[in-house]
């Protein structure tokens, strides 16, 4: 009776130790969720709420970028004043033309994002001309540039040999025209190409025909304008 009343407090010591941590546990656990476990939870909320705000935001500014309209080639070089420029940018914008870095004019891009500009006044020499796109209350970087050079005079052209009327006899069949004219422009002689060097200076070999010889010489640069000189020589064989 002893031994058994001994036992029995002996599982009831264990029993209570086992409530007696469960207990405990249960209070820990209410502690760590209350003072640690919500509060991170609430943290781990707004991050990932915050990080959505975040993408949000991003995605909306990425839409909103502009981007600059593509001007199409052109001639490099003119002899008129004015010209139009048409091109490509985003449908249903504003495009702002730059020249030489003023507003020259704003115009309408289309359905398809093409748009014109009529009669842009060019200075004489190299001009630039670049475009912007508007939409709304924000604009694009500006686009390329479009460098067009106007050249207003004529080119130069000087004859060096033969000269006017010149004569030559048996032993002077053939000969070599020769001039000059400015930088980068092309020489002919009827209508064939003479050769020109970074200089200007062109020559140009013929062989004599007896009697009259006449030669039509044309400079001419990458704007189209022209300037044309006559040789009249004449050949004794």
């Amino acid at each position: 009776m002893t031994i058994s009343s001994h036992r029995l407090r002996t599982e009831e010591k264990k029993l209570f130790k086992k409530l007696l941590f469960s207990f405990g546990f249960f209070l820990a656990s209410i502690f760590f969720l209350i003072y640690i476990g919500l509060p991170l939870f609430a943290k781990f909320i707004l991050f990932t709420s915050s990080m959505g705000k975040n993408n949000s935001t991003t995605e909306t500014k990425e839409s909103t970028i502009l981007f600059p309209p593509i001007l199409d080639p052109t001639f490099e070089a003119t002899n008129t004043a004015k010209i139009n420029v048409s091109g490509f940018g985003e449908k249903e914008t504003t495009v702002k033309i730059i020249v030489n870095d003023e507003v020259f004019a704003k115009v309408p891009a289309d359905k398809e994002g093409k748009f014109i500009v009529s009669n842009i006044s060019l200075s004489e020499g190299t001009n630039s001309i670049k475009a912007i796109t508007i939409k709304d209350d924000k604009q694009s970087s500006p686009s390329s540039a479009l460098i067009v050079e106007y050249i207003k005079a004529a080119p130069k052209l000087e004859i060096e040999e033969p000269s006017e009327g010149e004569n030559f006899y048996s032993d002077k069949k053939n000969i070599s025209i020769t001039g000059i004219t400015d930088k980068g422009n092309k020489v002919s002689i009827n209508d064939h190409q003479a050769i020109v060097d970074q200089e200007g200076k062109f020559s140009y070999p013929v062989t004599l025909s007896e009697g009259d010889n006449n030669f039509k010489i044309i400079a001419y640069d990458n704007a189209g304008n022209q300037t044309t000189l006559e040789r009249k020589v004449i050949y004794h064989p």
